[in-house]
């Protein structure tokens, strides 16, 4: 019998009644730890840790009752420390007239620690080591079971920007020194958890009013006033965080949507805002996401939106040089909807784009019959970044018959300043082609003179609230003249925009501004009025 047991490749042993070791062969011992003469003078629970003890005894005893065959799973610990999982197989057989319990264990402890590891990649991000959202998920409904958890998502502000700046193995590095803050800065009952990209969570136990919300938020944003250090140094970043708390019969769906809506209110903020769940935003959020449908609607129409023109005139103040295409709404049940608040909605929801080439179509196909004006037509940040535009505009402008050279592309300041790589190679495209390109809103966003002669443009837009300002501010004026010095010196070509008054217009023509534009010389007009208006223009001009 002993040289059938050494023949067998799995751990086997043979028990008695009063649980002593019998026999054991060589694969037992080799998975145990120790020799022969050890285990047979041996309790057969030595192998078995404290926990397991009492239920073994009571398997054994029941198969030595039953006669039944018993299936069990157990850990077992070697005499070196190392613990390995095991199944064991327990059978009753007859040696001579002695009943024992011939046992088999078959060691699993690499199949259970690949299931671990198994479930720890589906439950954890392999980039920065913290839970993922599957993981989150499963705690947000434990969590609302026990009790009313607030649950805040972070964003990290404009990390795209540092991605294609630095590339992505120091935005890897960041982020993962980000989690490493947020995890180290955890209280206790805190969960923590990156959800995607440069998105992360935090899970608070017991937090019941906005007071307790608002603190866990300020939390989060001190984490930032140090800079991050990185590969390429030391990195100021900024967060945007949206914090919605439970309450009874709210579901974690619900919860998690709540807190969805306070983080996009959040990031239509600067850096480092964060917004708080309440009515009032819930009822602004709707509003806006009712607005982004009827934006679809109209676009998938065309019949609510067009397009306005408001001439830009010389210096002299008689001669049209150009129009800038705006975008109007006129909502079937709302009326006329402002710029101000479809435009940011139609950018969030990247709408911006077909938006921007319907308006440059009908733009187009519009100021084609009038090849001697310059048509300006603004770009959003937006379309600035989506795949091609070069090549759609240029489209749009060959569809029609336009020359480049009459296209005036309007882009802010601030927008300008922030391009990368690819942005640039864009607007170099086009710049090649004959389109113009012009600084919109030039001071609103950074005010330096001195980022002109860094940046590739062929005109300036003066904002109107240095115009306005004219006749009160001795700033404004000093900022208007330098404006005017530096784009002179450059050759850049320079237009003041809200000019309303004939004060306004004489400060600004003793100044040397080449163009204006506001309600002085016209408001916006529909495309026929704007017809007509540039076809009087025009027979004037010939005359």
């Amino acid at each position: 019998m002993r040289m059938m047991l050494e023949a067998l490749p799995s751990p086997v042993l043979l028990i008695d009644r009063n649980d002593r070791i019998v026999e054991v062969n060589q694969a037992f011992c080799a998975l145990a730890g120790r020799n022969r003469e050890h285990w047979l003078s041996t309790p057969s629970q030595f192998y078995l840790s404290p926990e397991q003890f009492a239920r073994y005894t009571a398997e054994h005893a029941q198969v030595f009752a039953t006669g039944e065959d018993m299936e069990t799973e157990e850990v077992i610990e070697g005499h070196d420390g190392t613990c390995r999982n095991v199944v064991t197989r327990r059978r009753r057989i007859l040696v001579g007239d002695t009943p024992l319990v011939l046992t088999i264990l078959t060691d699993i402890t690499p199949l259970r620690k690949a299931e671990a590891d198994i479930r720890h990649l589906a439950y954890h991000d392999t980039l920065t080591g913290l839970p993922n959202r599957a993981a989150l998920n499963e705690q947000l409904v434990k969590s609302m079971d026990d009790g009313a958890p607030a649950l805040l998502l972070i964003d990290l502000y404009q990390f795209k920007d540092i991605n294609d700046a630095f590339g992505d193995s120091v935005g890897d590095a960041l982020l993962r020194a980000f989690a490493y803050r947020l995890a180290g800065a955890a209280r206790g009952s805190d969960r923590v958890a990156r959800t995607g990209g440069d998105s992360f969570a935090v899970l608070v136990d017991d937090c019941h009013d906005a007071a307790a919300a608002e603190a866990a938020c300020r939390r989060v944003l001190a984490l930032l006033d140090a800079p991050l250090v990185g590969p390429s140094g030391a990195v100021m970043l900024g967060v945007s965080v949206g914090c919605a708390w439970g309450e009874p019969g709210l579901s974690p769906a619900e919860l998690h949507r709540r807190a969805e809506f306070a983080l996009y209110e959040a990031k239509r903020q600067p850096a480092n805002a964060f917004r708080l769940y309440d009515a009032v935003l819930a009822g602004e959020v709707q509003a806006r996401r009712a607005l982004e449908a009827d934006l679809r609607t109209a676009l998938a129409t065309g019949d609510q939106l067009d397009v306005h023109y408001q001439p830009v005139i010389d210096a002299g103040g008689h001669r049209v040089v150009g129009v800038e295409a705006l975008v109007r709404w006129h909502h079937p049940q709302q009326g006329m909807i402002a710029p101000l608040r479809f435009i940011p909605v139609a950018e969030a929801s990247g709408l911006i784009v077909p938006l921007g080439e319907w308006v440059l179509d009908r733009a187009v196909a519009m100021m084609v019959r009038f090849p001697a004006l310059a048509l300006a037509v603004n770009l959003s940040p937006i379309q600035l970044r989506s795949p091609d535009l070069d090549s759609r505009i240029l489209a749009i402008l060959a569809r029609h018959g336009m020359d480049p050279r009459q296209l005036q592309l309007e882009v802010t300041e601030s927008t300008m300043l922030a391009m990368d790589a690819g942005v640039e190679q864009t607007l170099a495209r086009l710049r090649e082609a004959g389109v113009q390109l012009v600084l919109d809103d030039f001071g609103t966003g950074y005010s330096s003179l001195s980022h002109l002669h860094k940046l590739a443009v062929d005109r300036v837009k003066i904002d109107q609230s240095f115009v306005r300002d004219l006749a009160r501010s001795k700033d404004a004026r000093a900022i208007i003249q330098a404006v005017l010095g530096i784009g002179q010196s450059l050759g850049i070509g320079v237009t003041a925009e809200g000019v309303e008054d004939e004060l306004q217009q004489g400060f600004l023509r003793s100044f040397g501004c080449h163009e204006y534009q506001g309600y002085l010389f016209s408001r916006p007009l529909p495309a026929a009025e704007a017809a007509a208006f540039l076809d009087a223009h025009m027979e004037r001009a010939a005359a």
